[in-house]
């Protein structure tokens, strides 16, 4: 079976992609449990196509959303907000406990640190063909707020959101988030 590092993307692509004014959908959207037989709190996930301006899908682009509440109180949820394009993750921002990241490139551009530990955003680098982290600015470190963290990933992706975004706790899915 080939590996995803298989998959090159030419770094124009990639920059077309990372460049152009996007769309998400929500008004339909609704999040779901991840594995059926999960224990809880268990992490639900949001699939969504990205459209171009005419309300069109972009052919092998995709969103990834992904939550899970927090395991026990005083600690922060796990979220992940993720752009795939020919199933490669291009673009993502990634919150959670205790979540660190090693670059196994760091001489690109913008540069990288070698390790980096907190909330972080990913980007894929075509001409390394591989993805590098980047810390988030210092605000976010400690974020628990979804809707924060979600408009940072769609802001920076260049995406509109046409509908409300659905809250995964808030979406009656039969999760409850510890307080």
């Amino acid at each position: 079976m080939a590996n995803i590092e298989d998959i090159h993307i030419p770094q124009q692509e990639i920059d077309q992609v990372m460049s152009m004014n996007k769309l998400l959908d929500f008004k339909y959207a609704s999040w779901n449990k991840k594995q059926p037989n999960q224990p809880s709190p268990y992490w639900l996930e949001l699939k969504l196509p990205f459209l171009d301006q005419s309300g069109l899908p972009i052919p092998q682009l995709y969103a990834y959303f992904s939550y899970r509440p927090a395991r026990r109180e005083g600690l922060i949820p796990s979220m992940s907000f993720i752009a795939f394009y020919k199933n490669r993750r291009i673009f993502a921002v990634d919150q959670g406990q205790c979540l660190a990241h090693s670059n196994k490139i760091i001489n690109v551009i913008p540069p990288a640190e070698q390790h980096i530990k907190g909330a972080h955003y990913h980007i894929l680098h075509g001409r390394e063909n591989q993805e590098t982290g980047y810390r988030l600015e210092e605000k976010y470190q400690k974020s628990c707020d979804f809707l924060e963290l979600m408009c940072y990933f769609l802001q920076q992706f260049k995406v509109t959101a046409n509908g409300t975004i659905p809250h995964p706790i808030l979406s009656n899915n039969g999760q409850m988030e510890l307080l």
